[in-house]
């Protein structure tokens, strides 16, 4: 129960992040140029594989796809893994990004693997939820011998998680609140902590 409870304080810990993340620079980021066009071209796939990948090798996949789970669980809405955002990242750091930041990600998947087995002795995607969670904790908190320049590749990894996971059309319709056909400004709109997002129809 214990445990449990410490994963779900380190989700809430890893989804507060996020919404300080995704701000108004890192959206424009993860949009300018090329990236918002790249993004909406991509074809989801029932589950994106090595054979599909365009940067990462079937290990570095499979990490992937435990990350986007671990950021973005299943919970009454469906995990980022099967919306396939482990291929969606893969997808805009090949078309979007430059080779020395692929670099960088792959180098940061590869020091994770590293760190699981030294201290953990097993591949990241095989350890338990509790164990991946401390790993990407210390990423955040530049502990277990990860750096500063591991925490800003890991914060472009987790932008690219969420944007892959709410330009989905699920994730768009779904999860947050979609109005598809604009009624007029609306200045201001009640909103909960515990509501879902507004998308950004939502307010027009």
């Amino acid at each position: 129960m214990s445990e449990t409870v410490g994963i779900d304080n380190n989700r809430r810990h890893f989804m507060h992040s996020f919404t300080v993340l995704l701000g108004s620079a890192t959206a424009a980021q993860l949009i300018d140029g090329s990236g918002l066009s790249s993004a909406l071209a991509y074809r989801a796939k029932e589950d994106s594989t090595a054979q599909d990948a365009m940067v990462f090798k079937q290990l570095h996949m499979q990490m992937l796809k435990c990350i986007c789970d671990l950021i973005m669980p299943k919970t009454e809405t469906l995990s980022a893994s099967e919306l396939d955002v482990h291929g969606f990242v893969d997808h805009q750091l090949n078309k979007v990004y430059s080779q020395h930041q692929q670099v960088q990600a792959i180098g940061l998947l590869e020091k994770m693997t590293r760190t699981s087995q030294t201290h953990f002795k097993h591949d990241f995607h095989l350890l338990r939820s509790a164990a991946q969670v401390e790993i990407l904790a210390s990423i955040e908190n530049q502990s277990m011998g990860f750096t500063e320049q591991d925490t800003t590749i890991f914060k472009l990894l987790k932008s690219l998680i969420v944007f892959g996971y709410f330009t989905t059309e699920y994730g768009a319709t779904e999860v947050l609140k979609y109005q598809a056909i604009p009624g007029g400004y609306r200045g201001s709109i009640p909103y909960k902590s515990v509501d879902s997002s507004w998308g950004s129809l939502g307010f027009y």
